[in-house]
């Protein structure tokens, strides 16, 4: 595309109200191996034990040393089970003697409102089948004052297809998770979000740090049918201080990723999303849910999606606001090649009011409707400097709603 011919469409859109600002740039040579370098998730990883700790062997040794507040506690290799949650109320630290060897049965929970922050959970692997043996549907719940500060390393969730999610923190202050893997869950790998916004500009609990994060197979038993309210890989409304990054998603039925809620000032980097596997749905690599503002998405990978990154819509029944405000997308692949679905394929959807959107730096390759729609968007955005591989006729920027 010319530089007059670009200004000329900017112009247009303009005045026909359609993309507030639109700043279209030259596109960059298609370049068949066109494939960027995501660095991979680091995975769990042996760490010190500390010198002076309580070591116990069954599940009613763990019970006892949590219920009296030992500091820290290390799991002898084997398998720990309850008739209910544990309870980490006091700060406790906990450690797998070996990293993944030992095994809670029943799920665990981080909570209490006047109890000691600064929790560790390390090396311990989690393998539920009873839902009924956990809180809130959650291997891993966290909440109150005895969460802030937690940290969850090192450590393996499985689901086994029965349980909803693998950790759960809806007052998430401080909270790192480093390291992880999270495999056959219903609803949701990590949440870390209580879905309540506040006004732009008021505080709100912020999360530390989530890097190093593994998701294989998110689906209710009717991959989709949650319609949107779960069946996610990594669910996020809450800033994160040092980032989300090393990311890999695998056979998610809705989103690979979802931003919501409070989700703000943040940067994802290094994200892998593939979701051509069995129980895919609706195949969205990156859902920007309602009020996520000042993101960045750096180097990523999107796969087998039928969408790349979805903004949602300025809906009346959520308060007029579109989902997302001066986001930037730069540096990565998304290609639709992979998604045996079918339906309509785009990389980029920006929906009705979304505000403020940068795109550069990506490769678009085999959608079948558009490599990016912008419908009615608004503030200045600016879509130059990428590449598109679509098939004759497809066009790179749409006007038109999907």
């Amino acid at each position: 595309m010319t530089t007059k011919n670009s200004l000329r469409l900017a112009l247009l859109f303009s005045s026909l109200g359609l993309l507030g600002l639109l700043v279209v740039g030259a596109d960059a040579a298609p370049n068949p191996a066109t494939r960027p370098v995501v660095a991979a998730p680091r995975p769990p990883s042996s760490y010190p034990l500390p010198r002076r700790a309580t070591v116990v062997s069954t599940g009613a040794q763990l019970a006892r040393a949590l219920a009296h507040g030992r500091r820290s506690i290390v799991l002898a290799d084997g398998t720990y089970a309850s008739p209910w949650p544990f309870v980490l109320a006091s700060g406790s630290h906990l450690y797998a003697q070996h990293p993944g060897r030992a095994v809670l049965t029943t799920g665990l929970v981080i909570g209490g409102n006047r109890d000691r922050a600064g929790a560790i959970v390390q090396g311990l692997a989690f393998d539920v089948h009873d839902p009924t043996k956990t809180m809130q549907g959650a291997e891993l719940d966290l909440w109150g004052a005895a969460a802030t500060g937690a940290q969850v390393l090192d450590c393996t969730f499985e689901g086994n297809w029965d349980i909803p999610y693998g950790l759960v923190d809806l007052q998430p202050a401080g909270l790192s998770v480093e390291r992880v893997r999270f495999r056959h869950f219903g609803d949701g790998a990590l949440r870390v979000s209580d879905n309540r916004p506040v006004p732009p500009g008021e505080g709100t609990a912020q999360v530390d740090t989530i890097t190093d994060v593994s998701v294989d197979g998110v689906s209710r038993r009717i991959p989709g049918s949650s319609q949107g309210t779960a069946e996610s890989g990594l669910w996020i409304g809450q800033p994160v201080v040092n980032g989300v990054h090393r990311i890999r998603v695998r056979d998610v039925a809705w989103a690979g990723i979802e931003t919501v809620n409070n989700a703000s000032n943040t940067q994802f980097s290094d994200l892998d999303v593939d979701l051509g596997g069995p129980h895919a749905a609706l195949g969205v690599a990156f859902y920007l849910e309602h009020w996520s503002r000042s993101l960045a998405i750096d180097r990523f990978r999107f796969t087998g999606v039928k969408t790349g990154f979805t903004a949602e819509w300025n809906d009346p029944a959520w308060g007029g606001t579109a989902a997302a405000h001066d986001t930037t997308i730069r540096d990565g692949l998304v290609d639709a090649s992979g998604w045996t679905k079918g339906g309509r394929s785009v990389g980029v959807f920006l929906d009705q009011g979304t505000d403020s959107t940068t795109v550069s730096g990506v490769t678009f390759a085999h959608m079948n409707y558009a490599g990016i729609v912008a419908y009615n968007v608004i503030g200045r955005n600016s879509f130059g400097g990428n590449s598109f591989r679509l098939p004759t006729g497809v066009p790179r920027i749409s006007t038109q709603h999907m």
